[in-house]
C-alpha cells in the first residue's frame, strides 16, 4: 500500500480530516522521511488532507530547496514571509477541517511522538478544530519495517539465544576451574561475542546476581561488580542487532542459577513470570483477530496476574516497549504499557515488541523477557521463552 493511500487510511478510520506535521530543522524524522534530509531552517507545515493533494506550508527562504520536481510533483507549496502570514495561511487552510491528527499524545505520556510543539497545536485548536493523536498513524511509518529486516531480526534473535547459552556454559566453565567467576567477566564475554558474530548494540548487558537484580537497570562495570559463586542466581539481560542499515534488535532477559538444582523459592517465583508471558500471549492469540487491541490492555494482563500473586509492588516497569529499525532496541512504536503511561495506540501487522515481567523484591530480583512480532492479527515468538531457570551446573 503506498504511503498516501495509507494515511488516507488511517484518517477515515480516525474520523478526521487531515494529518498535520509541523516541524523545525529537521526535529521529526517522519517529515524528514517524507521530504528527505534538506536544509530547512524555518518553521514548516507537512498537511496530509483526507480529499486533496497534500500541501507543504513553508517559509520563502526555505523554498529553494522545495521547488525541485521531486516535491512539487507531490506537494502544493503554500509559502509566507511574515509570522503573520503563516498563521492567515493556516486559518485559510485548515478552515472547512473539523478534525485533524498531529503529533501528540495524551498528557504527554509518549515522549517518541510528541513531536507537535505546545503552541502549535494550541493555534489550531484556537480554529475550533479538535486535535487528537496521530500515534496510530505515526507508527506504520516509524514502526514497520522491510521483509530484509525481519530476516535480519530473526538471526539476530538466534545468534543472541545461542551466545545467551555460551554465556551460562561459561559461567560453568569459570566456576568449575576457578571457584567463581563475575558479572563483568561475564558482561564482557557477551559483548565481545556479540562483536564477533558481526553484531553492535548501544549499552553493554546486563549480569546481575540476587540482590543487584533487584534493580531493574543495574549493571557491572569495571570498577563495580560483584562475584557469581555457587548458590548464586543469575539474571543476564542482553540486546544486540546485526551491524546493518536495518538491523533489529534483539533484546532478551534469561534467568540461571548457579548449581544443580534450582531452589524451590525461585522456581516458583519465575514460574509467576512465566505465566505473566503467556497470558499476554493468549490475549492476543484471542483477541487480535476480533478487534483492535491497545498497547495497555496487554500490560494490564499481565500486570493482575503478578498482582494476584502477590507482588504487585515489586513489578515497577512496563512489561514491554517497541522494537523497530532504530538506535536502541527502544523503538517508537506501540508499547506494552498501562503503567509507566496509558498507551492505547493499537497493536497492529507488521510491530514488534518485548514482554518482560519483572519481579524486584528485596531478597532478590528477577525478570523474564523475549520479544513478540505481530503477522496476521497473530502473535509470534521470536526470541523463545523461558521455560525453566537454568541450572547452569546441572549435567
Amino acid at each position: 500500500m503506498k504511503k498516501n493511500e495509507v494515511i488516507h487510511e488511517a484518517l477515515a478510520k480516525e474520523g478526521a480530516d487531515a494529518w498535520v506535521i509541523v516541524d523545525y530543522e529537521n526535529r521529526n524524522k517522519t517529515l524528514v522521511e517524507f521530504l528527505g534530509n534538506r536544509m530547512l531552517t524555518r518553521k514548516i507545515f507537512l498537511v496530509f488532507p483526507l480529499s486533496k493533494k497534500p500541501f507543504i506550508i513553508c517559509h520563502s527562504i526555505d523554498t529553494v530547496f522545495l521547488r525541485d520536481e521531486e516535491i512539487t510533483s507531490q506537494f502544493d507549496l503554500k509559502v509566507y514571509h511574515t509570522w503573520q502570514e503563516m498563521l492567515d495561511i493556516e486559518r485559510k487552510e485548515f478552515a472547512e477541517y473539523k478534525k485533524v491528527l498531529m503529533d501528540i499524545s495524551e498528557f504527554g505520556l509518549l515522549p517518541r511522538i510528541s513531536l507537535a510543539d505546545y503552541g502549535s497545536v494550541e493555534f489550531v485548536k484556537s480554529l475550533g478544530i479538535e486535535v487528537a493523536s496521530s500515534g496510530n498513524l505515526l507508527q506504520r511509518f516509524s514502526a514497520l519495517y522491510s521483509d530484509r529486516a525481519y530476516e535480519l531480526q530473526f538471526l539476530a534473535n538466534k545468534k543472541t539465544l545461542m551466545i545467551k547459552d555460551e554465556a551460562f556454559a561459561k559461567i560453568k566453565e569459570l566456576i568449575l576451574k576457578n571457584g567463581e567467576t563475575s558479572e563483568y567477566e561475564i558482561q564482557k564475554f557477551i559483548c565481545d561475542r556479540f562483536h564477533e558474530e558481526g553484531m553492535v548494540y548501544d549499552d553493554p548487558a546486563i549480569v546481575a546476581i540476587g540482590k543487584n537484580a533487584s534493580d531493574p537497570h543495574y549493571g557491572p562495570s569495571k570498577e563495580v561488580s560483584s562475584p557469581i559463586k555457587k548458590g548464586d542466581l543469575v539474571l543476564i539481560d542482553m540486546w544486540a542487532k546485526m551491524d546493518d542499515p536495518e538491523g533489529v534488535y534483539a533484546d532478551i532477559t534469561w534467568m540461571g542459577y548457579v548449581g544443580e538444582e534450582v531452589p524451590e523459592v525461585y522456581a516458583k517465583r519465575f514460574e509467576i513470570l512465566k505465566k505473566a508471558i503467556e497470558a499476554d500471549f493468549e490475549f492476543l492469540k484471542n483477541e487480535l483477530p476480533k478487534r483492535a487491541v491497545a498497547g495497555y490492555e496487554v500490560d494490564q494482563i499481565s500486570r493482575d496476574y503478578i498482582k494476584e500473586a502477590g507482588f504487585a509492588e515489586y513489578f515497577v516497569h512496563r512489561t514491554g516497549h517497541n522494537i523497530a529499525v532504530d538506535v536502541s532496541p527502544h523503538g517508537p512504536g506501540v508499547n506494552i504499557d498501562n503503567y509507566e503511561s496509558h498507551d492505547i495506540r493499537e497493536i497492529i501487522d507488521g510491530v514488534t515488541f518485548s514482554l518482560e515481567p519483572g519481579i524486584y523484591a528485596p531478597d532478590f530480583g528477577m525478570r523474564s523477557e523475549t520479544n513478540v512480532y505481530i503477522k496476521d492479527r497473530q502473535p509470534i515468538y521470536v526470541a523463545g521463552h523461558q521455560e525453566e531457570i537454568i541450572a547452569i551446573l546441572k549435567d
